[in-house]
């Protein structure tokens, strides 16, 4: 039998095939890995970031990295040894020529509290067990104490005697005194009480009502509920006049926190919903505004009629809103902006000590302000003389490293 020829060509054209085949799983399998290794760095960073952010200090003041050779500081979890060192050496001579001012220790307390000169007093008198008649008195010693009387529930009794009239014309009543709630049987005494318990000192509903029944009233938890929801219609009018106050300023403030609200009808009956707050600092005025969401219908209604600036943490929602309003100027925070330079200082930590060198240098000179008591006017002025420069310097190295 002939032995078949070989197609060499044929041999030829498959090994090529083969190794073409292995080349492209190759490219492949490197762009997996190259696509893996930057996952894992970009995890790496928000990783590192979380972790200042659960151990770190809460201030995220350079001056933390300034601890001693032997002390672990938690703000540099992520970093190396060799990288803190660096750091702080970048940071300190700057840092504390130039911005840092020595600050006086607090003197301790020193003697017995001194009770308040408003609080009424109870005198009580106590003679000596001796018989003292016909001695002269010389003076006296005066001790006080703090007390307290406990909280006592009363009733309240309304009687109106009535008077019938002459000729049976009608029968002549006193009026009652307007209640809080109609035909309700709390005054406005227990409501503002139980208000002031549940929002100032965070003691909910269901605890005063224990603590009132111990007193020997019990309060449904139903009827404590509508007497909050019916009561807070009386403070309607003292919520708009704060916000026409709040909004009448040229210089606002503005963020939103969530809020987790009871709702029967959500998952595990807890809805998420959104406290938006509107500061006016130079009044030291706040106004609250709840929202079930974070959508900009809330900043919409409530900023439709505002005229100046507005200052916000970045949340694209202000931005969408006010960043070409022909009367918002739409301004930003400062403490978020260095925040994210807090957070490159593991990856570029010669750039981003720059930023936090000059930011340092501006807090230095906002809180030399407030210690010498400035007005705002005056701070204005101290600021362009001193503020300014620093800010240029940043927005033109901001320029140059984009």
């Amino acid at each position: 039998m002939k032995e078949a020829e070989i197609d060499y060509k044929k041999l030829y054209e498959e090994s090529l095939l083969t190794i073409s085949e292995k080349e492209k799983n190759l490219e492949q399998a490197e762009l997996v890995i190259s696509k893996k290794e930057e996952k894992i760095e970009s995890l790496s960073f928000e990783l590192d970031k979380f972790r200042r952010y659960i151990f770190g200090k809460k201030s995220e003041k350079l001056s933390s990295l300034h601890t001693s050779e032997d002390q672990l500081d938690l703000f540099d979890l992520g970093t190396s040894q060799e990288q803190q060192e660096a750091l702080s050496e970048q940071v300190a001579p700057q840092a504390t020529e130039e911005v840092e001012k020595p600050k006086k220790p607090a003197k301790k307390a020193t003697g017995r509290m001194k009770l308040p000169e408003n609080l009424r007093r109870e005198e009580i008198v106590l003679e000596p067990e001796e018989d003292v008649t016909g001695l002269k008195k010389i003076g006296e010693e005066v001790t006080e104490m703090l007390d307290v009387i406990p909280a006592e529930v009363i009733v309240k009794r309304y009687v109106r005697p009535k008077y019938a009239k002459a000729d049976g014309e009608g029968v002549i009543i006193a009026r009652l005194p307007d209640r809080i709630i109609e035909k309700g049987i709390p005054s406005e005494r227990l409501v503002a009480q139980m208000s002031v318990e549940k929002y100032a000192y965070a003691m909910p509903l269901h605890r005063q009502i224990d603590k009132y029944s111990k007193m020997g009233v019990r309060i449904p938890a139903s009827t404590a509920s509508d007497w909050m929801m019916k009561s807070w219609n009386h403070l309607i009018p003292l919520w708009e006049l704060l916000k026409l106050m709040v909004l009448n300023q040229n210089y606002l403030q503005v963020d939103e926190s969530p809020i987790k609200v009871l709702q029967k009808n959500q998952k595990k009956g807890i809805h998420q919903g959104y406290m938006w707050v509107y500061h006016a600092p130079c009044d030291r005025l706040v106004l609250f505004d709840y929202r079930r969401g974070r959508d900009r219908s809330g900043p919409m209604a409530m900023l439709k009629d505002f005229k100046g600036i507005i200052q916000t943490d970045g949340y694209s929602v202000y931005e969408s809103l006010y960043a070409d309003h022909p009367d918002i100027s739409l301004v930003y925070c400062m403490a978020h902006a260095r925040r994210k330079f807090v957070d490159a200082l593991g990856d570029n930590e010669k750039l981003a000590n720059f930023f936090l060198q000059k930011v340092q240098m501006l807090y230095a000179l906002e809180a030399q302000m407030r210690e010498d008591g400035m007005k705002w006017t005056e701070r204005t002025d101290h600021r362009k003389r001193h503020a300014m420069p620093i800010l240029d310097e940043l927005g033109e190295w901001l320029d140059e490293h984009n």
